[in-house]
């Protein structure tokens, strides 16, 4: 994480990676996380188990006395995280989803954990979740067809998910956490301010290629200006603003966050009732949402100075 400091693309942000969270601190808040007085409200639909450290049930949270000092209750995290299959996969997928719990033990409730996996795999992993005392909702997905790339079944999953989280109406701030993503605490507390739609940079490191790149907003203050991707290999930056008219291609759903809401109350958010292929795609309709609703759009944090996320690819193995 010291590797990023003092690099910066050429843009009137400056930024640096973000001092962590020490690992040893993660007792005392996992039994926050464990102690808070959570209502479950059952009635879990078929292919889906959920629940607080094993308990059963689903959508609504109430956190009774935790509130923020001065602006009331907190809002509810929806973490959402896929899995791959794959005899490879499967060999690290406890490893991974247990160093994910054990960084969300360190969040402040309300906090749901969406977990989605191909249903053949779905005993092994409910055990390790029912250990985990994180609350969370455990999606057995069967897709109707069979994936020929990993980024298509990613894709499929997360359709999944945010179908769940628009049937239970999961209100609160939604991110789609890669199992073997890194994060600083404190990216949690910074996104859960987020009212319409947040994004910041985001680290990626390819153990096949040896390679690290940095992508994400260009900001001014809280406001989104641009866009750039730094290759820490080469040292070439590539930057793009924000004028009239134009757009980021893409964004990874890494980087960014957005209020559950739009799923189900489009027009709370200056969207059209009529959404073409949204029950279709909806991960995709979120994204297309995020890159064109730039007023509504903030960078995180503030100048987005800070990298406070990392993934981490492995060469994919069978």
């Amino acid at each position: 994480m010291g590797f990023f400091t003092g690099f910066a693309p050429s843009s009137s942000s400056s930024w640096k990676a973000a001092t962590p969270h020490r690992a040893g601190d993660h007792l005392a808040a996992s039994r926050v996380a464990v102690d808070a007085r959570v209502n479950l409200v059952p009635g879990t639909a078929a292919g889906e188990v959920g629940g607080l450290a094993g308990a059963g049930g689903g959508a609504t949270v109430d956190v009774g006395d935790e509130e923020e000092e001065g602006t009331g209750p907190r809002r509810l995290l929806i973490v959402v995280t896929t899995t791959r299959s794959g005899a490879g996969e499967r060999r690290r997928r406890r490893a991974e989803l247990l160093r994910l719990a054990h960084t969300l033990r360190l969040v402040r409730p309300p906090v749901v954990w969406v977990v989605v996996e191909p249903v053949a795999d779905a005993p092994a992993t409910a055990e390790v979740l029912r250990g985990t005392g994180v609350m969370y909702r455990h999606i057995a997905f069967k897709p109707e067809e069979n994936f020929t790339t990993a980024a298509a079944e990613a894709h499929a999953q997360r359709n999944a998910a945010l179908a769940h989280v628009e049937k239970h109406r999961l209100a609160g701030v939604l991110h789609f956490a890669d199992a073997a993503g890194v994060y600083d605490t404190g990216f949690f507390d910074q996104i859960r301010q987020i009212e319409a739609f947040g994004t910041w940079p985001v680290a990626t490191m390819s153990a096949g290629e040896k390679k690290v790149v940095v992508e994400g907003p260009l900001c001014s203050a809280s406001k989104v200006t641009g866009w750039f991707s730094r290759d820490f290999n080469d040292g070439t930056t590539r930057a793009m603003t924000c004028a009239a008219g134009t757009r980021a291609h893409t964004i990874d759903v890494s980087g960014f966050a957005f209020n559950s809401s739009i799923l189900w109350d489009p027009e709370r958010w200056g969207r059209p009732t009529s959404l073409p292929d949204t029950s279709q795609d909806s991960i995709k309709f979120v994204q297309e949402v995020v890159l064109e609703d730039r007023a509504k759009l903030k960078g995180i944090p503030s100048d987005c100075s800070q990298i406070m996320v990392w993934q981490y690819s492995a060469p994919s193995s069978q």
